[in-house]
């Protein structure tokens, strides 16, 4: 009777440990999960939005390409992540690519890109612009906001 006994406490403490185990792995993961929603919310880093915003001002602020690239409250709209041509990181939400291939109306003429436009991603990887009617560079030029 005492081994039946002792058996059935360890099972009892077993079973109690793995269900402590499972509550600890379901709350971790739920907070894992909520994490990851808020940080997708809320797309890359705001001086990143903003670097989007002064590029999109710079090429053609009424153009088709970049049209949802809007600074709202709507959070689903202002979600730069999701913007057309902006690829981020799924870890960092940092832009570590923009392709804007045809962004601007050449129409509007030639472009003096100003490349200070570029210094808020620092994890930029890749950058496409072609077809933008870019002819060259002005001097790197701080805009109206400061990095």
């Amino acid at each position: 009777m005492h081994i039946k006994n002792t058996i059935n406490i360890r099972r009892s403490a077993s079973s109690k440990m793995t269900m402590k185990k499972m509550w600890v792995w379901m709350v971790l993961t739920l907070f894992t999960l909520v994490g990851e929603w808020h940080g997708r919310c809320y797309g890359c880093p705001e001086e990143e939005r903003i670097g989007l915003l002064e590029i999109k001002s710079s090429f053609n602020p009424n153009g088709y390409h970049m049209r949802y690239w809007v600074d709202t409250s709507n959070e689903s709209i202002s979600n730069c992540c999701d913007w057309g041509g902006v690829w981020c990181d799924n870890t960092t939400r940092r832009v570590i690519q923009l392709h804007l291939w045809g962004a601007r109306d050449v129409s509007l003429g030639d472009l003096a890109l100003n490349a200070s436009l570029f210094l808020p991603f620092k994890e930029l990887r890749s950058l496409d612009l072609r077809s933008n009617a870019i002819v060259g560079c002005h001097e790197n030029q701080v805009g109206k906001y400061q990095w």
